[in-house]
């Protein structure tokens, strides 16, 4: 680069964005390079800094434009945010109630306007192909990786020790693992290996061996993963019931912004979850918000009245989700903007003359049985009528009460994940 280069860039506009290293080594830069693009910057130039930041450079019309990503964990990026050094702080998880207190100038983190749901990531359970053992709890896998449960015998299986395998002792996966199954806990019992690869073969080469990697992780012939339950049904990682949430061992990837983003900022937060940007997250193995109709493997799992429901129907991978709490928004933030998706996906020419089936459930409520199925058809019908009033035809809209529970009732988490509304289309 030339002085008069160098010069140039120093009085650059600049567009910082803080946060998570795992979202910021490469789904980030790849969301902004497409940005970039797509509003006619030209010369884009990718630089590592230093190991936790990165620097994309950019020129349009003869005028600089530097991102700057700097990769020093979800903490410090919603720190930087509060302090004002941040357009938008990366995070793997929601802010904590300590955060959102020290952030209260902040306004409403959870609306739309400010959290940017962009990608998807988890864990799967992979076993031998051989292996009896269907499904597992997370309370079950989390004494399997402690130690605590140490033979295939104990779950109903054969009577073998079993032998537990992952990624590196440091990195986004393990992280995840001592967050999301172990409860703050180390995983004493699970070997690490360099690569989550390596760790998936290891359950290849042994009949008895678990192995705990992402869902991106390609798993080898003659392996399987297993369903996973939390206190309610058992799901299996696929792609439908990761892009709805139903599967327990998942992470969402944010962008937070304040209240008042410049137009640069809020122009990139948007660009990453529409269509353009959910295909640069593709790109990288993460699983991305788009809506791509999936039919349910073989027989749908539930009660007679909800199989008599969604009989003939295909499911939207997307399970929406309401923010009771929030002054600005209905639904939560990325349930809205997967509403926007499904109204355009229901206007392509394919789908002229086709309708939806909107089915709602809710967290069990000990002593009023009534109670659950009043909220589930009351959230039903309030999606039924906003499609409705779009335009978009609804077949049959239904409240299913606490049939089909994701996680074990009581608690804010477990009512975040059982009140939901599934959609069908037919």
């Amino acid at each position: 680069m030339t002085a008069s280069a160098d010069a140039q860039e120093a009085e650059a506009e600049r567009l910082r964005i803080h946060g998570s290293n795992t979202v910021g080594a490469e789904v980030m830069p790849r969301i902004v390079t497409a940005w970039l693009r797509s509003i006619g910057y030209t010369r884009i130039e990718q630089r590592n800094i230093r190991a936790d930041r990165t620097e994309i450079a950019a020129v349009r019309d003869g005028e600089p434009l530097v991102v700057d990503i700097d990769r020093r964990g979800s903490a410090a990026g919603f720190q930087a945010l509060v302090e004002g050094d941040t357009e938008l702080a990366m995070m793997t998880r929601a802010p904590t109630a300590a955060e959102r207190n020290a952030g209260w100038q902040l306004g409403d983190l959870s609306s739309p306007e400010q959290e940017f749901s962009i990608a998807l990531d988890g864990l799967a359970v992979v076993v031998d192909a051989r292996n009896p053992v269907r499904a597992i709890s997370v309370a079950q896998l989390r004494d399997i990786a402690a130690g605590r449960i140490r033979n295939w015998a104990q779950l109903g299986g054969a009577d073998a020790p079993i032998r537990v395998h992952a990624g590196p002792a440091r990195g986004g996966s393990r992280e995840f693992i001592e967050q999301r199954v172990m409860a703050g806990q180390p995983a004493t019992a699970a070997l690490a290996h360099p690569r989550l690869w390596q760790a998936a073969h290891a359950v290849a080469e042994d009949r008895g061996a678990l192995a705990i990697v992402e869902l991106s992780t390609r798993i080898p012939p003659g392996t399987r993963t297993l369903a996973v339950s939390d206190g309610g049904v058992a799901v299996q990682p696929t792609r439908l019931n990761v892009a709805s949430e139903d599967y327990p061992l998942l992470r969402r990837y944010r962008l937070y912004g304040a209240p008042m983003m410049s137009a640069l900022g809020r122009s990139l937060a948007l660009y990453a979850i529409g269509r353009d940007g959910q295909r640069a997250v593709d790109s990288t193995g993460l699983q991305s918000m788009m809506l791509r109709p999936a039919v349910q493997p073989g027989q749908v799992q539930g009660g007679a009245d909800y199989r008599d429901a969604v009989a003939g129907a295909t499911r939207i991978p997307l399970g929406v989700r309401f923010n009771m709490g929030s002054l600005s928004s209905l639904f939560e933030s990325r349930s809205a903007s997967d509403m926007d998706r499904l109204v355009a996906f229901m206007r392509l020419p394919e789908n002229k003359g086709r309708s939806l089936v909107v089915v709602g459930f809710a967290d069990h409520a000990p002593g009023n049985r009534l109670l659950p199925t009043m909220l589930s058809n009351e959230r039903a019908d309030i999606v039924a009528d906003h499609l409705v009033r779009q335009g978009i035809p609804v077949a049959r809209s239904l409240g299913l009460g606490d049939a089909r529970p994701l996680a074990a009732a009581g608690g804010i988490d477990a009512r975040a994940r059982n009140e939901r509304v599934e959609v069908w289309l037919r």
